[in-house]
């Protein structure tokens, strides 16, 4: 069973992150469409977890198609 704590952290701290993530962001840097797919392609295809409901996959899976049906439809479009 797995337990969760949540801390309480300072608006400094949280500044800190965001900008931390703002950076990493940055340094990335955007990949397009094409670039995207060429990623995706070369991953380890695996199983589903069991926790995750059919309906949940099936969701998941049309949020997928959704996306990638908006992409293709611009091309011009960058991934983020």
């Amino acid at each position: 069973m797995l337990r969760y704590s949540i801390q309480e952290i300072s608006e400094e701290a949280v500044t800190q992150q965001k900008q931390s993530f703002a950076a990493l962001l940055q340094q990335l840097g955007k990949t397009s469409p094409s670039e995207t797919e060429s990623i995706l392609a070369e991953r380890e295809q695996i199983e589903p977890e069991a926790e995750l409901s059919s309906e949940a996959i099936a969701h998941i899976q049309q949020q997928i198609h959704k996306r990638k049906k908006m992409s293709t439809h611009n091309p011009n479009s960058i991934i983020t």
